[in-house]
């Protein structure tokens, strides 16, 4: 499998420690949530001391901030590249963008890492899909990348949907469905490629009968659909 890495420069005081203490964290937040992990977890599994995390990230919002940091670059520039693709491709056959198009965008660079199969990413994943649903997620503000890219998405859409660009308010609500509708497939994947099965949902045996593959087309092809309503 491939080996997919963050885009991003490390601050200058970054040694070994400082990546093993955003390793741990990133692990143990997909797994129990910012709420559920306290610092004396993080300093026990990474075998460092509390101030070497005081240090490193002064918080523990400064520690979530900088996880999210370094891995959100590289999504939001292969995202942005992708719009760019689709709008050149547009632009030569003389046509508007298809919603399939926009939905592959904000979905298949995520399925993308899932299948690099690298833990990394994979906790990652996890842990950003169910940040919204933390307390105060708020104080973890979007970069300005990804909100930028989400405007490019939602002009597209209006071009894609010309019926949406005259309903804002239907526009953002169908875009919450596909938000909503995302994150809890790739929290699921995210568990069943970490090797454990999601006991609270039913029928969880049949669904590891689907490949990654076949998922990230299902999801594509549902929130599609329900754009287009």
């Amino acid at each position: 499998m491939s080996t997919l890495h963050a885009q991003t420069a490390a601050p200058v005081h970054a040694t070994g420690t400082y990546y093993r203490i955003l390793d741990v964290a990133e692990a143990l937040f997909a797994r129990h949530g910012i709420q559920g992990t306290s610092i004396r977890t993080i300093t026990d599994q990474a075998d460092v001391n509390v101030a070497a995390v005081n240090y490193h990230f002064r918080s523990k919002d400064k520690l979530v901030s900088e996880i999210i940091r370094r891995r959100a670059q590289s999504l939001e520039q292969e995202r942005s590249d992708l719009l760019d693709e689709i709008e050149a491709r547009c632009r030569q056959e003389g046509r508007p963008p298809r919603p399939e198009e926009l939905v592959s965008v904000l979905i298949s660079p995520t399925f993308k890492r899932i299948r690099s199969g690298d833990p990394g990413w994979i906790n990652f994943i996890r842990f950003h899909a169910r940040l919204i649903w933390e307390p105060g997620a708020e104080r973890f503000s979007t970069q300005m990348a990804s909100r930028g890219m989400f405007e490019r998405v939602d002009e597209l859409l209006q071009e894609a949907l010309p019926e949406l660009a005259r309903d804002s308010a239907l526009r953002s609500w169908r875009l919450q469905f596909v938000r909503a509708a995302s994150q809890q497939t790739i929290i699921v994947l995210a568990m069943l490629e970490s090797g454990e099965e999601p006991h609270s949902i039913s029928l969880a045996s049949a669904i590891k009968d689907f490949s990654v593959d076949r998922i990230e087309r299902e999801l594509i092809a549902f929130v599609t659909a329900g754009l287009k309503g």
